[in-house]
């Protein structure tokens, strides 16, 4: 009886150590197997303050414009030109000086209807009108019509400081300046239309006054609207 319990006793204890020899052997497993997880896993370090972020797009980058100089010859050559069919005034005060077609000085143009153009040393160009008649018409705007297209300007009230009046011996004088744009590409389709005839009207609130461009007038402004792209092109040298 004495030696069968002991036999169990020794069967029982015989169990308990190979299962604790097993608990073990399992807990070593898991601690190697987490090692080597660690080993395996990429750590993220924190970006050195020195380390430079690479470029997304390079093709955003400003590049460097190259100037042929033979080009720029050619175009300060023309600016030489152009400038020579202009008079120049230079205010020192307001540091600004104005282009004046040598055609369209007062002399010839105080009792002509007529377009010109004044450009000045920044390259800034506008139009402005000239009425010149017996009666009044208080026109407030210009319309064009070069082939078949028609172009009209902004409308410049009476009572706008570009718009001017004033009369002499029983003439009259009306003349709007369309800065700032609001001549509407009438400048530019001038410049532009080659030989074809430019007819125009100056329409207000007592009638209409039509009358073909004169050719000099025509050649002043499409000298003038080149000039002030040279000027803006290549600075007012």
């Amino acid at each position: 009886m004495a030696d069968s319990l002991s036999k169990k006793v020794l069967t029982i204890s015989g169990g308990i150590a190979i299962l604790g020899g097993i608990a073990i052997f399992c807990f070593v497993l898991s601690a190697i197997g987490g090692v080597a997880t660690k080993e395996n896993q990429t750590v993220e370090q924190p970006a050195s303050e020195n380390q430079q972020t690479p470029i997304a797009n390079s093709s955003k980058m400003p590049t460097t414009i190259s100037v042929d100089p033979v080009a720029l010859e050619v175009d300060k050559n023309r600016l030489v030109e152009l400038k020579n069919k202009f008079n120049y005034d230079y205010d020192e005060f307001e540091k600004i000086g104005w282009y004046e077609n040598k055609t369209q000085v007062v002399a010839n143009t105080f009792d002509k209807k007529m377009l010109r153009v004044r450009v000045n040393n920044k390259g800034y160009a506008y139009l402005e009108d000239q009425y010149y008649g017996d009666n009044w018409i208080f026109h407030t705007r210009v319309v064009v019509k070069i082939g078949d297209t028609i172009y009209t300007s902004d409308d410049i009230p009476s009572y706008d400081s570009a718009n001017h009046t004033n009369n002499s011996g029983g003439s009259v004088w009306e003349r709007i300046s369309y800065s700032g744009g609001r001549d509407n590409g009438i400048i530019e389709a001038i410049a532009k239309s080659g030989d074809a005839s430019v007819l125009v009207r100056f329409a207000g609130d007592q009638g209409v006054s039509d009358f073909t461009l004169a050719a000099r007038d025509q050649q002043a402004i499409k000298d003038a609207y080149e000039l002030s792209n040279l000027i803006k092109k290549i600075g007012n040298q």
